[in-house]
């Protein structure tokens, strides 16, 4: 009963002039600050902030259309925020997985099927110091030393990847075979195609690129001392 008195307390006010006034002044206002949202939602460089943005336009485009009955409005706004609200999702949940991904080691499972099989026997060279650089490697049986900086690399390992951020893409070491190994190879186009689509490789390929420009240097250095 007291819900059907409200009821009819809004519809009776709503009815008057003072109610339309004021409902027009509430819209209008509502209409305008949906305006002031969609355009400053195009100054946010950050997709989550932009999103964040857009969802806010959004709600106020949904109460804009209920109060003015503007069907095409409420029905672009009732649409736009669910999909805004699943892409600030999935952004929220790509930074979190990316984070987890740098605490933790790169499984490149994902990345074998991109990949072409090749072997060497023991002595030989995968590629020496200098040589044009046209594929990075997955090592996936036998050991193999970067002979420059004395580092041996084990079953699992990624190499030949430094030379994608050399100016003229020239081998920075040497990779020899202490034994006969089994690899898997990429060209550097599928492999820069890669680090630009998937955030989680991008992150790795770039600690990873990092941990060995320090291990260099740091050699380099105990060898000047």
């Amino acid at each position: 009963m007291m819900l059907e008195n409200l009821i009819d307390a809004v519809t009776s006010w709503t009815a008057s002039d003072s109610g339309k006034s004021t409902l027009s002044t509430v819209t209008s206002t509502v209409g305008w600050f949906e305006a002031a949202a969609v355009v400053g939602a195009a100054y946010f460089k950050g997709m989550i902030p932009l999103r964040a943005a857009a969802m806010t336009s959004n709600v106020l485009g949904i109460t804009y259309g209920l109060l003015s009955g503007n069907l095409a409005v409420l029905t672009k706004h009732s649409i736009n925020l669910p999909l805004n609200a699943t892409r600030l999702l999935e952004m929220r949940r790509l930074i979190k997985s990316v984070r987890a991904a740098s605490d933790s080691d790169f499984n490149f499972e994902w990345l074998k099927p991109f990949m072409h099989p090749d072997s060497f026997r023991a002595t030989d060279f995968v590629f020496e110091k200098g040589d044009v650089a046209e594929q990075a490697y997955l090592l996936v049986e036998g050991r193999i030393e970067i002979s420059e900086h004395g580092v041996i690399l084990e079953p699992g390992a990624i190499f030949g990847e430094m030379a994608l951020f050399t100016k003229n893409c020239k081998r920075t070491a040497s990779a020899k075979c202490l034994t006969d190994v089994r690899l898997l190879s990429i060209t550097y186009e599928q492999f820069e195609q890669l680090y630009f689509q998937n955030p989680k490789f991008g992150l790795y390929l770039v600690r990873l690129v990092v941990r060995r420009f320090e291990s260099n240097h740091l050699g380099e250095e105990l060898e000047s001392s």
